[in-house]
């Protein structure tokens, strides 16, 4: 596995095309955005453990409300 001192200089441009309108700058935010899908991908994974196919409707997922999911479903 290489580390930091073993992986090349990365030259990087970052350009955009549609600058925002609703600043001076055009700039537009990107922090945080790898966090929205956390929560879709946790409760896919339960639901394809359980077997049930969208079960999970609501988080977070307590474990009384897996337990009342698993026996609305008859597991």
């Amino acid at each position: 596995m290489p580390t930091a001192r073993e992986v090349p200089a990365v030259n990087v441009l970052i350009s955009e095309d549609a600058p925002s309108p609703l600043n001076p700058l055009g700039l537009k935010g990107a922090g945080e955005g790898g966090i929205n899908a956390v929560g879709a991908a946790i409760a896919a994974a339960i639901d394809d453990a359980i077997g049930v196919p969208g079960a999970i409707t609501q988080l977070p997922v307590s474990p009384q409300r897996l337990r009342a999911i698993l026996k609305r479903s008859g597991r």
